[in-house]
C-alpha cells in the first residue's frame, strides 16, 4: 500500500511513524525540511501534551472524542514507542515536556522513526490539487503528480504568519465545508495613551471582552501589560473572539480582585453570562479598611505595584471609584496579532470526519489531521497533543 501524508508538522509526522510499520509513506512537504514549527512550540521546550482537565474551544466534541479519556496515557506510549523520553510528572497547569525541554529533541525523534520505517520526504513541494478516481489517488506537488492508495492531508494552518489562505482549498475542492479562519491565542492591541508606566507589568486578573458594551466571553489568569496592548494567557484566551468581530467597538475590562486576594488567583475556563469575579463592594471594603489605619498618601502602599497604583489613583478619587477603577479597568481594543497567533480557530469542519479513524465520511481513502481541522484548545499543550493523536489515529487507521 502506498500512502501519500502531506504535511510534514507534528500531525504529518506523527502520522507517517504510525503507516510505516505496514505500508510505503511518502510525505511531502512545501519547506526544504519537516517539523520547522515543532521547534518554535513552547518556546522551544516544546508543550507535548497536557495532564490536565480538556480545554477546547471550537471542535471540542470532536477533540474529546478523538483524544477520549486516556489520550495523555497513548500519547505517552507513542513518544515511549519512539525512544524520546517524556516527563514523568506534569509542570503547573499539567503541561508536560520532553524530559530533555528541548524541542529538538522531539523532532529528531520523529524523524529518526521515519527513517526506520522507510519513509521519505520530498521537500519544497507544497500540494495544490488532490483527485480521487477509482478509488486511488493523484496529488499535484511542485509542479509534479504523485499516485496513491490512501491520502492524509496534514498541511497545519496559517497561524503565525498574518495570512487566512492556508491549504484548505485540498479539501474544500472534494466538497468538505470550511468554517471561516479567525487568528487565536495571541495578543491584542489596545491603546495604551497614558497607559506607557505599565509597559513590562504581569498581573492575576479576570478578563472580560465586550463588544458594543455587551460581555462576549471571560477567561482569567496572568496579563502582561506591553508597548502596543496586552497579552498573557488571560487575554490571548479572547483573541479569537476579539477578531471575529471586526466592526463592534471591543473593549476589554480587568477585574484585578485576584491581585487584591478578594478573589482566587487560580486560572479558569470562559465563563458564559454575568461577570463572575466582579466585586466592587468587596474592593471598597478593602479600601475602606486600609483608610482607617494608613494615611491616604499610603493607601495602595503594599497593595499595589507602584506604577498600577499611580494610574488607578490619578485625580485623587474617592473609595468606590477607585474599586471601580479596579474591578473594571477598561481597555479599548485597537486591533489583534494576527502575526503572533498560536492557531487559527475555523478551518475544515469536522463533521465529515470519523474521530475514530480521521477519515473523511465522503471521500474514503482521505484521512485529515491536526490544526487544518476546526478544533482549537487553550494554552498549554492542547492543541499540540490534539495533532500528535489525530495524526496518530489517521496513520493507524489507513493501514488497517
Amino acid at each position: 500500500m502506498d500512502i501519500l501524508v502531506i504535511g510534514g508538522g507534528a500531525s504529518g509526522l506523527a502520522a507517517a511513524v504510525s503507516a510505516s510499520s505496514a505500508a510505503r509513506v511518502t510525505v511531502l512537504e512545501k519547506e526544504e525540511r519537516p517539523g520547522k514549527k515543532i521547534l518554535a512550540t513552547g518556546n522551544g521546550r516544546c508543550n507535548l501534551m497536557n495532564d490536565g482537565e480538556l480545554k477546547y474551544f471550537h471542535g471540542e466534541e470532536f477533540a474529546k472524542a478523538v483524544l477520549g479519556s486516556d489520550g495523555p496515557r497513548r500519547l505517552r506510549a507513542f513518544f515511549d514507542g519512539i525512544g524520546l523520553n517524556v516527563m514523568s510528572r506534569a509542570e503547573e497547569d499539567g503541561r508536560v515536556y520532553p524530559a530533555t525541554h528541548q524541542a529538538a529533541s522531539v523532532l529528531d525523534a520523529l524523524r529518526a522513526a521515519c527513517a526506520r520505517g522507510g519513509v521519505r520526504f520530498i521537500p519544497s513541494s507544497p500540494a495544490d490539487s488532490i483527485e480521487s478516481r477509482g478509488g486511488a489517488f493523484r496529488v499535484r506537488a511542485g509542479g509534479e503528480w504523485h499516485g496513491a492508495d490512501k491520502v492524509i492531508v496534514c498541511c497545519g494552518s496559517p497561524a503565525g504568519t498574518g495570512e487566512r489562505k492556508g491549504s484548505y482549498g485540498l479539501l474544500t475542492g472534494l466538497g468538505h465545508p470550511m468554517i471561516p479562519l479567525v487568528p487565536a491565542l495571541c495578543p491584542l492591541e489596545c491603546d495604551m495613551r497614558s497607559l506607557g508606566a505599565l509597559k513590562g507589568l504581569r498581573l492575576p486578573a479576570a478578563v472580560t471582552l465586550k463588544a458594543d458594551g455587551e460581555p462576549v466571553a471571560q477567561a482569567g489568569g496572568e496579563v502582561l501589560f506591553g508597548d502596543r496592548g496586552l497579552s498573557g494567557i488571560a487575554v490571548m484566551q479572547l483573541s479569537a473572539d476579539a477578531a471575529a468581530r471586526p466592526g463592534a467597538h471591543v473593549t476589554l475590562s480587568l477585574d484585578l480582585s485576584p491581585l487584591l486576594d478578594i478573589a482566587p488567583r487560580d486560572h479558569f475556563h470562559f465563563i458564559s453570562g454575568r461577570d463572575a469575579f466582579r466585586s466592587p463592594g468587596d474592593a471598597e471594603a478593602l479600601l475602606a479598611a486600609r483608610l482607617s489605619l494608613l494615611p491616604r498618601e499610603d493607601l495602595f502602599t503594599g497593595l499595589l505595584p507602584r506604577v498600577l497604583a499611580g494610574v488607578v489613583d490619578r485625580g485623587r478619587p474617592g473609595v468606590k471609584e477607585l474599586a471601580r477603577r479596579l474591578t473594571d479597568f477598561t481597555l479599548t481594543v485597537t486591533g489583534v496579532r494576527a502575526d503572533a497567533a498560536q492557531v487559527m480557530r475555523g478551518g475544515i469542519d469536522t463533521a465529515l470526519f470519523d474521530p475514530r479513524t480521521m477519515e473523511s465520511r465522503r471521500v474514503p481513502g482521505l484521512y485529515c489531521a491536526g490544526e487544518m481541522l476546526d478544533v482549537d484548545g487553550d494554552c498549554g499543550g492542547f492543541n499540540l497533543m490534539f495533532a500528535f493523536l489525530s495524526g496518530i489515529a489517521a496513520g493507524k487507521s489507513c493501514v488497517l
